[in-house]
Formats: structure tokens, sequence, C-alpha cells
């Protein structure tokens, strides 16, 4: 695997030697420009020749903005866009320092960057080159983890031991969550933990302490029931809650029911809080949504609404997130809501 170490080189010798012997510790193959030789073409042009074929493009940014080949924008901000723009997995390392201004502007760019699978702190050499192994382990790890398709065969196996639990016609989330890599859980130990399970879902407004539980088990699953909530946990730790996705609008049309966005993300984040962020397969589902629109409720209900009729009852958006950081969990969720409302309308 050909791994491009990105930074700038006068002054960061030492970082660099960090990353370089941090790639190699794994079988892996750096990419530095210091390696680089005669070109027929410019140094520039070079290192975004390396960026668009390397396999994994790492970040370091220190203090200094670096050398500008042209006014405004670095050597090193210009292959951070290469690899953007070709969608290399990105592992971004920022050093604790005072930046110069034009480096404390390109570190808030790559901040706001959240598609990466790692981002680190780092202060000296030593501390770097672990970031960096476990960064380039973590990503290793998302290469080997599950198939998307098996994944949602997995989620679509339980089929078979789902009860009639709840008789709504109100549109419900489903939020499944599957660790990668998948390890053994025991389903024993989580049912001894109910009580308190319950109560950090009552303080994440995903149940009502008032309504209580009962316990929901199976041979293959444990978890519980509580008003319009249900969640149950599988020996391979895959998480399955289901709740009302829709909000109440007082004098509603019967059989209409509006979907929040903001609710609706704010749901989706509590069920990342369930699976306390760890690193594996997440999917958001939408269901009974024949007769149920993805917007926000108007203030007062009208008397008549027009509602399309729709043969899809059905919206789901899944992803992999080694790691899973509450940005981009956030990010997901709020581009998942805008494209499951879209597929709804074709």
């Amino acid at each position: 695997m050909k791994v491009f170490i990105s930074s700038v080189v006068r002054g960061f010798e030492q970082f660099r030697a960090a990353a370089k012997d941090a790639v190699e510790t794994l079988d892996m193959k750096p990419i530095m420009s210091e390696h680089f030789g005669a070109r027929t073409y410019s140094s520039e042009h070079a290192c975004l020749t390396e960026v668009d074929q390397c396999d994994v493009y790492i970040l370091i940014l220190g203090s200094n903005y670096g050398y500008e080949p042209e006014p405004g924008m670095s050597v090193t901000q210009q292959e951070f866009r290469q690899a953007v723009s070709k969608r290399k997995p990105i592992l971004v390392f920022i050093q604790q320092t005072d930046f110069d201004a034009k480096q404390a502007v390109f570190v808030n760019e790559v901040s706001d960057y959240k598609q990466g699978y790692f981002r680190a702190a780092f202060s000296e050499p030593q501390e770097l080159l672990k970031a960096i192994i476990q960064g380039l382990s973590r990503m290793d790890k998302a290469n080997s983890s599950l198939p998307e398709t098996a994944f949602l065969e997995r989620i679509s196996e339980t089929s078979n031991t789902r009860s009639s639990w709840s008789h709504s016609y109100a549109p419900q989330l489903e939020f499944a969550f599957l660790p990668q890599p998948i390890g053994q859980h025991v389903v024993h130990g989580t049912a001894q933990r109910r009580d308190e399970i319950f109560q950090s879902f009552a303080s994440l407004g995903l149940a009502k302490f008032k309504d209580g539980y009962e316990d929901w088990d199976d041979r293959l699953f444990t978890g519980f029931k509580s008003g319009d909530i249900s969640w149950r946990v599988f020996d391979d730790g895959l998480i399955l809650l289901e709740t009302n996705a829709s909000v109440p609008v007082e004098g509603r049309t019967p059989g209409l029911y509006f979907v929040s966005p903001t609710h609706l993300k704010t749901l989706i984040l509590s069920c990342f809080e369930v699976a306390s962020f760890n690193s594996g397969w997440y999917r958001i589902a939408l269901k009974n949504l024949t007769m149920a629109k993805i917007e926000e409720p108007p203030a007062t209900a009208p008397s008549s609404y027009s509602m399309p009729m729709r043969r899809q009852e059905v919206v789901s958006e899944s992803r992999l997130f080694i790691p899973a950081t509450r940005p981009m969990a956030e990010q997901w969720a709020q581009e998942s809501i805008v494209r499951m409302a879209r597929a709804l309308d074709y």
C-alpha cells in the first residue's frame, strides 16, 4: 500500500522521519517528496501526480504554511485539495502549536473536511508516530470490514425474530449498528444492565420514565419495549432500535403524518449515542411512509392537505464509520435526511 506523506519539509525533518517510520512499521510504502529524484516536470507537478497514484494520503500540519509556488496556495494545500478531489482516504495530524496566519486558515479548511478516516493531534515526533500507526490500522480494519450487502442481509435476517410490538400506522425510524470488526458480545451481561440502559434511553429523550419498559428476549437477542420504542442487541453486537419518527401536530388531518427533519436528526444522533459512536456499519431507515411527509410540520394544521399516494414505504441510508465521530455523524445524518426526502419524490 502506497502512503503519501504531505507536510512542509524545511524544519519538519524529525516529524517526517517519524511518519516514514510509522508507515514502514506496518509494511506499507511511504511516498515522500525527498525521494522523487529528477523529473522531466516541476516538483509541484510530481507531488500531485504521486497523490493521484497513492492509496492513502497523510497530511501533517505544523506551525508554518510553507512554500507557495503560486500566490495564496502552498504545495501542501495543493496536495490536500488534490487528495480530496480524487476521493483518497485522508488521515490528518495537526501539531499542537501556534500557527502563522495562512496556516491557521488552512487548518480551518482541513478541520471542516469530515470525510477522512482519522484526525489526531500531536506534539512530539514519537507521539506522531503512534498516532499514524493507529490511524493506518483503523483504516486497514475499514478495508477488511464486512461488505455493505452482508450488513444489510444481517439486518434482514432479524425479520424472523420480530414480533408485532407496535400497531401504529405512524412512520417509524429503524436504526441499526453492527460493530467492525465483529466480536462476540455477551447478551446475558447486557440483560443484567437493562435498568441502566433504559435510564440512558430516557436521558437521551428516546424513552419516558413514566412508560417503564417490558423485557423483550429471544434465544438470539435481549432488549426491551417502552412506549413507542423497542431496542435489541444480538450476540454479534448488532443493535436494532425502532421508534416513532413523526411529530404530533394539533388538529392534523387523520392519516397524515409529518417527519420533522430537525426532530429526526436529533433522534438519529441520540441513536448514535446508544451505539457510543463506535466504529462499524450504521443504517437509518424510515418506514410506513405511504401517508407521511418528510418536512417541518405547519404551525397550524390546514383543513385539507394534498398528499401524493406513493408505493414506496421505506427509504434508507447506510455507511461504514471507522471511527464514528460526532461531526461526521451530524453531517451524514443531515445529508441522509435530504436524500431520503428526495427519494420519496421519484
